[in-house]
């Protein structure tokens, strides 16, 4: 039996290209998938590399006219797409890669797999990887500079600051938290609850206002998020917090739609709180969930549960929304940082980086 082998930029084109050339008596033996070398001038390209050969009794450029023939074809030719496997079935898959990898990228993906980094993110970091520089030096600097973080929020908020996020991520306590950061930092801060749904949260957030010397009010209809709001009309910034939305309640979530509705787009951020230890498709679950209020930026909650935040980071990058915050335990207003290149390369595992000591060292010395 003789087997031929073609090279095309996806499987399609491979698949396509190989009809052309042998017929559609042809059957699929193997499959590879890689990435072109790329140098100075060029970029890396992906490839795929199918091994082919024609089906006994047939010959080449033969026209397959029995359908049955046709679907047996489409269901040996349906291998997988790397991009949707498993961690563990695409590694089977990657000892193919192996050889054609130079040592820095071996290198350069156990590291970021290791930080739990995913696509595009990922693969935009080995774009044009240096094979003369240690990855473990390359790649913390790529991180920062693709790392969206929103300096602009931190100093200047707009007049309203608006929680969104599930519940369990931590929006209520993430909002008082902030609400004191900007309160401490000279700004007239005041807190509406509209969580009237939810058993103690109006109590929970005006307990952490009295303890703060924050004001807070509660609204539970439009009418009232308007008066409320006008009776904070001498503060810099209203921060608004909210119940969390259920795809399966649509009557809470219309409500919610509705009293934010009041609000003036054009002086209204929307945060989005995300829990550091979330699995990446649930955060992109909830991002759907509130997408079409414009989320402007993100809030990292629960820091203190994970070791490194490169499922965040990935979410972030994707989704191009910039991280404004990182809290990391229960302590109000303890427990929360603005978001920083030096609080990133905190949460970065195997780089060599022992941020924490440093920041550590630096308190001591001050």
């Amino acid at each position: 039996m003789q087997y031929y082998t073609v090279v095309a930029e996806s499987y399609e084109s491979a698949l396509n290209k190989a009809r052309e050339l042998y017929g559609n008596d042809i059957r699929i033996n193997s499959r590879r998938d890689y990435y072109t070398r790329g140098g100075l001038f060029t970029r890396r390209e992906p490839r795929c590399e199918i091994v082919c050969y024609l089906a006994e009794g047939t010959g080449k450029k033969k026209k397959v006219t029995d359908e049955k023939d046709m679907s047996e074809f489409e269901k040996e030719a349906r291998t997988p797409n790397p991009s949707s496997l498993s961690r563990s079935e695409r590694l089977d898959t990657e000892i193919y890669r192996e050889k054609e990898m130079s040592d820095a990228e071996k290198e350069a993906r156990r590291l970021l797999e290791a930080n739990h980094i995913t696509e595009p993110l990922f693969s935009k970091l080995l774009e044009n990887l240096p094979e003369d520089k240690d990855p473990r030096i390359v790649l913390p600097d790529r991180i920062i500079s693709l790392s969206g973080v929103d300096y602009t929020r931190q100093v200047h908020p707009k007049r309203f600051v608006v929680f969104i996020g599930p519940t369990g991520s931590g929006k209520t306590t993430t909002l008082a938290k902030t609400a004191y950061l900007y309160a401490k930092s000279g700004k007239r801060v005041a807190v509406i609850s509209l969580d009237t749904y939810r058993v103690g949260a109006y109590e929970q957030i005006k307990a952490f206002g009295d303890a703060l010397s924050i004001p807070v009010a509660m609204a539970g209809a439009e009418d009232e998020l308007v008066s409320a709001y006008e009776s904070f009309s001498w503060k810099d910034v209203i921060f608004i917090d909210t119940m969390g939305l259920s795809p399966k309640d649509q009557e809470l979530n219309l409500r919610l739609r509705a009293l934010l509705g009041v609000l003036d787009k054009d002086r209204t951020d929307f945060i989005l709180t995300v829990s550091a230890s979330m699995k990446e498709e649930d955060a992109m679950e909830q991002f759907t969930s509130y997408s079409e209020f414009g989320i402007s930026s993100l809030a990292v909650t629960k820091l203190d549960e994970t070791e490194t935040i490169g499922n965040v980071l990935s979410f972030s990058y994707k989704t191009s929304t910039p991280i404004m915050l990182f809290t990391d335990g229960q302590k109000v207003p303890d427990d929360i940082k603005k978001a920083s290149s030096a609080l990133i390369l905190e949460y970065l595992k195997g780089f060599g980086l022992d941020m924490k000591g440093y920041r550590s060292q630096v308190s001591d010395i001050s």
